[in-house]
């Protein structure tokens, strides 16, 4: 019974630290990425605006399930549900928020700039905050903002080439 007992309070112990930890670390991080295209700006925007393909060539993304007032949510291949809704659209820049059913919520952001006539340099930033201090410790030790933004770049990428190719851009 005693060495129940005393289990029981190292569990609490452990839960508690684990708690204060989480709860000391920044709720919100931040990851960037950028590339070149070999592509023309409007190009590069209309395929990040092609919602409906994502899941064609992006690895992680199992479907797109349409939602109301023009929101969508991408169902992952693990069984993730986040939720999009673009919060700015203009030739330069398209912004979303977003929530997931993991208990995040964020802005993703694309910032496209010209180089030369068929070139695009892209950059990607994802900000995501996590307000359950277990779920900021978990989000550390399982996601990796940078990493996210440059794997989204490399697919981006790739699609980018096959649909320019299509055109007969290159």
């Amino acid at each position: 019974m005693k060495t129940l007992v005393i289990l029981t309070l190292c569990l609490i112990a452990l839960g508690a630290t684990a708690i204060a930890v989480g709860a000391f670390l920044p709720a919100t991080r931040d990851g960037t990425a950028m590339r070149s295209f070999d592509a023309a700006p409007d190009l590069v925007r209309s395929v990040i605006r092609d919602i409906d393909s994502q899941p064609a060539w992006r690895a992680k993304v199992a479907a797109i399930a349409p939602g109301p007032d023009g929101r969508w949510t991408e169902v992952t291949t693990d069984g993730e549900r986040i939720t999009f809704q673009i919060v700015e659209d203009s030739a330069t820049t398209i912004a979303l928020s977003f929530e997931s059913t993991r208990g995040y919520i964020g802005r993703w952001a694309a910032d496209l700039t010209a180089a030369g006539t068929d070139r695009t340099l892209l950059t990607v930033t994802e900000q995501a905050t996590t307000p359950s201090p277990i779920g900021r410790i978990l989000s550390r030790l399982f996601f990796d903002p940078v990493a996210f933004a440059a794997t989204y770049l490399d697919e981006l990428g790739a699609e980018v080439a096959r649909r320019s190719s299509d055109r007969g851009d290159r």
